[in-house]
């Protein structure tokens, strides 16, 4: 996700229509509006969707009937919750960027709620995770071009680049991905993304430009479908781009609010408008291929 000023933007949520969104080739519809900004959202192993609200630090659950609720409230103080990730199991893991020492990090919620710190991270922001073929988990950090991993409760830095450097609007590694060997990693200032190989014994490989285009600026989540394209949100762009196998980048959808984190339900595309012209939501586009299965951990 992008930086965003701490003050709050007045929205009318009495103005919003269950509308679908102009689309070049997707028509996304509204699933849930929010009164809070919204960044993460994940998808549960029973179809059930979590949203993380930013500020608020409340993590929301629709469940199959669309009925939304609170799943937990994290100590999010004066910071941002990210963000979020579940295992096989259910559970919710959620980047919160408190600020303080002792809630900042990777916090673990149960289904039925309950939520401590699972590993402390070091202060910067921590913005996406995806599980990786050793059951750790990998956390991108937007303000220090790295990637920690996370295992047994504790943080080590994986990787650290200057592909995944941050720019001028203090946004580098942002979402990412898992695919044959490699995490794929959106870095938003840069408008490219990163693939990183998965090496003998669990280390990184050598970083490697991808894709680089324009559209890609501000790119946020990143997920793939089964036949190896990347979907990919820009929340400066107001847009949701494919990225075909080729590596040309077609915009699927505009007009959108602040589009960041996404996440695949078979055939059903899951993503959030941030909401920073006032429309935070959740939203559901119907895509032709499934997304590609994800490692749970």
């Amino acid at each position: 996700m992008k930086r965003i000023p701490l003050l709050l933007i007045s929205i009318a949520l009495l103005a919003l229509v269950a509308t679908p969104a102009h689309a070049a080739a997707l028509r996304p519809v509204i699933v849930q509006p929010y009164a809070d900004l919204a960044e993460g959202v994940t998808v549960g192993p029973n179809a059930e969707v979590y949203v993380g609200l930013l500020f608020k630090g409340e993590i929301r659950k629709v469940d199959a009937t669309g009925t939304d609720s609170l799943l937990a409230a994290l100590p999010v103080g004066e910071g941002r919750l990210n963000g979020l990730v579940t295992d096989r199991r259910g559970t919710v893991y959620a980047l919160l960027n408190s600020g303080e020492a002792a809630t900042n990090g990777v916090w673990r919620i149960t289904p039925w709620g309950d939520a401590k710190l699972h590993a402390a991270l070091p202060i910067g922001f921590a913005n996406a995770l995806a599980f990786g073929p050793d059951g750790a988990l990998y956390v991108t950090d937007s303000a220090h071009g790295a990637i920690y991993r996370v295992a047994g409760g504790k943080a080590t830095v994986w990787v650290k680049s200057p592909l995944l450097d941050p720019g001028a609007d203090g946004v580098g590694a942002n979402g990412i991905a898992w695919r044959s060997g490699a995490f794929y990693v959106a870095v938003s200032d840069q408008a490219q993304i990163v693939r990183i190989p998965y090496g003998k014994g669990g280390r990184a490989g050598t970083p490697a430009v991808h894709v680089k285009d324009t559209k890609l600026a501000g790119a946020d989540g990143v997920a793939f479908d089964v036949r190896g394209q990347l979907y990919v949100p820009s929340y400066s762009g107001n847009t949701l781009s494919i990225i075909r196998t080729d590596g040309h980048v077609e915009v699927l959808a505009d007009k959108l609010d602040g589009p960041a984190s996404l996440a695949f339900d078979g055939k059903a595309l899951y993503f959030v408008n941030i909401g920073g012209n006032g429309a935070p939501s959740l939203m559901k586009a119907k895509v032709k291929h499934p997304g590609l299965p994800l490692l749970r951990g």
